[in-house]
């Protein structure tokens, strides 16, 4: 009886160099084997619009072969990288045979960002925070406003949280982390 051992193998993300048309259309890429890079918004909806369904590719640590990882591919992050409740996914290269799991490194891009913004009325001003997780400012604002409608009288700003505050029981000091 032969026992088969597969490997587990960490694909870093990775920006590759993309071949564009003078219009901005994706022709090719250069993979670097063993890693992973995730589609542009642009390009997901272009390969959609083709009927194709892409989020990311891959690239096989062996021969470099290119794979493609679906928009419904969403795994569950732990502490960024992509874990399924039981055990990574499954590269089957296509050319070389090549099998492993793969974790993703860095799957969950998206950031800490914490909302203040006032409601009330002018004789009543109220001061809240909100903390949402986004890729970049412009998106948590989208999805602030997708949250919230005319009960905000003003969005005083949304900035990265750059630590936060713990309480120490012990001595009732507050810590900032």
């Amino acid at each position: 009886m032969t026992i088969q051992v597969i490997v587990t193998c960490e694909f870093p993300c990775e920006e590759w160099m993309a071949v564009r048309t003078p219009q901005g259309e994706l022709v090719s890429v250069n993979p670097i084997p063993g890693t992973w890079t995730l589609i542009g918004a642009e390009d997901r909806r272009r390969f959609a619009d083709r009927g194709l369904n892409v989020k990311a590719f891959f690239a096989c640590p062996q021969c470099r072969q290119i794979g493609i990882i679906p928009e419904e591919f969403n795994p569950s992050p732990v502490m960024g990288d992509s874990h399924t409740q039981l055990q990574a996914p499954e590269l089957h290269c296509r050319k070389c045979h090549f099998i492993c799991r793969i974790i993703l490194k860095d799957w969950d891009k998206r950031r800490l960002y914490c909302a203040c913004y006032e409601t009330g009325n002018s004789d009543n001003l109220y001061t809240h925070k909100e903390y949402l997780h986004a890729e970049n400012e412009q998106e948590a604002k989208k999805f602030f406003w997708a949250q919230h409608g005319s009960e905000v009288i003003n969005l005083v700003g949304i900035a990265p949280v750059v630590g936060f505050f713990l309480q120490n029981q012990k001595t009732d000091q507050v810590l900032v982390v």
